[in-house]
């Protein structure tokens, strides 16, 4: 928050800035790097810090370019570490250093920002620094080193991109590592973009002491497919369909196959190639029943969307139809699919009939995903009165739309001359629109000036 208040008053925030009013010194560090304040000789009983008060106070013991040693003592309400704190706290350091998963961004091709590798870096010799100091004598709490924040220490190097050390660290804990630290540690590399690296950790399995399990394969699987490598996911998935494979392949497996061909089918912008991907995912689904096993309503969801997306909407009502007579009931997102495809092909009176239709058999409630193409293909149709009909009716029922939906549809009645809507509703409309832009801010603060670091930083820690 004090990022926020800097930037109000004009003045740019510095790092000390940022972390100077969100933590007190701990005793025995002072703000002079050269000297230390007496330490109380009694300790308190009250609970151990939270991770967002742990994590910052370990960087402002970095950016005073303090080793984590024996001079670096807990505050006198500190009763020390145990590990579900270290491990929260080493989760915390790439969450406050680091953007989003570049995977996440763009899943078909990522593209990493330039300056993350310095960022990266700086997260790497910091995750190490406390993991070492956590568990040597220099700390005096130290706890024995467990699963759990050997597992964090591994997903923060995941994401740090410092493969090298990550696996270095799982061999020198072999004994440490388990099959469900094994596939976050994947699932996790998949993530950041790094497909290769992420088949790499599978194969170490055996040398890590690790049997992978029905969950491993489909993470990898996922991995795979999150960056396009469809190719080696198939073939994964040829080697659990072996007779007397150890791992035989669940729905779950399909459905990661069928979902990803869709996403990225659709997403790569050429029909040709779109179709090809939903014809390999028409595949998957038929070879699923012949294998015995019986697609959930996410399956079917997976599949319906991709056949309206790429404008096969007879297929779907097909899949639809057959989804009913075996028993899987639709939910909202069913329904949400005809919804967008007719919204998009300008035949919004068969969008409506959807939506009705679901809300009559009580398979969903209208929401603002609902209720946003509608009220845009109305619009584009120019039927403004109606788009103004939908908008009253969507927030009475107590969804708020999209600020965009909001301004359009406003600026449309006035155009046309419509009646406006009415005032109180656009009062709670535009409060609630401000609610949630601030609830997204204090839940993804800015926090880049934090890692504005030096050099000679990295290196008293590294070292």
């Amino acid at each position: 928050m004090a990022h926020f208040r800097n930037k109000r008053k004009g003045r740019k925030p510095t790092a000390t800035s940022l972390f100077s009013r969100v933590i007190k010194t701990p005793a025995g560090v002072s703000s002079d790097p050269g000297k230390k304040t007496p330490k109380p000789e009694s300790m308190s009983s009250s609970p151990s810090p939270s991770p967002s008060r742990l994590v910052p106070q370990l960087l402002v013991a970095l950016l005073q370019r303090r080793r984590f040693d024996d001079t670096l003592r807990s505050c006198a309400t500190f009763r020390g570490f145990c590990p579900s704190s270290i491990a929260a706290s080493l989760a915390a350091i790439p969450r406050l250093l680091l953007p989003r998963s570049a995977g996440r961004l763009c899943p078909q091709q990522p593209f990493p920002s330039p300056s993350s590798s310095y960022h990266r870096r700086v997260v790497a010799a910091l995750t190490l620094a406390f993991l070492n100091w956590s568990h040597s004598d220099a700390n005096p709490h130290r706890v024995p080193l467990t699963e759990a924040p050997l597992r964090a220490a591994a997903l923060s190097l995941a994401r740090a991109h410092a493969l090298p050390t990550l696996f270095g660290l799982l061999r020198a804990h072999t004994p440490l590592v388990s099959t469900a630290a094994l596939t976050d540690v994947i699932r996790v590399l998949g993530e950041e973009g790094l497909p290769r690296q992420a088949l790499a950790a599978f194969h170490r399995a055996r040398q890590l002491r690790c049997s992978p399990d029905a969950q491993c394969y489909n993470t990898l699987i996922a991995a795979l497919c999150r960056n396009g490598r469809f190719q080696e996911a198939r073939f994964l998935l040829d080697q659990m369909e072996r007779p007397g494979a150890r791992c035989r392949p669940d729905p779950y497996t399909y459905t990661v196959l069928i979902s990803w061909y869709c996403k990225i089918g659709v997403g790569t912008g050429c029909r040709k190639a779109a179709r090809r991907r939903i014809y390999e995912a028409g595949r998957l689904f038929r070879r699923m029943g012949e294998k015995g096993l019986e697609p959930d309503v996410v399956t079917y969801n997976c599949y319906i969307n991709g056949l309206c997306k790429t404008y096969r909407v007879e297929r779907a009502h097909q899949v639809f139809d057959e989804m009913v007579s075996k028993g899987c009931t639709p939910n909202r997102v069913t329904y949400n699919s005809f919804v967008r495809y007719y919204s998009a092909v300008n035949e919004v009176d068969k969008a409506v009939e959807w939506m009705r239709k679901m809300v009559a058999r009580g398979h969903g409630v209208a929401t603002s995903s609902t209720y946003t193409p509608l009220i845009h293909s109305l619009y584009e149709s120019g039927r403004v009165g109606d788009a103004r009909k939908f908008m009253i009716e969507m927030a009475e029922s107590g969804h708020l739309p999209r600020e965009h939906t909001y301004k359009l549809v406003k600026d449309a009645i006035e155009e046309a001359g419509e009646e406006a809507l009415p005032a109180d509703l656009c009062h709670s409309i535009d409060d609630g629109i401000k609610e949630r832009f601030q609830h997204i801010m204090r839940m993804k603060p800015i926090m880049r000036p934090v890692t504005r670091l030096s050099r000679t930083n990295i290196e008293l820690v590294q070292t």
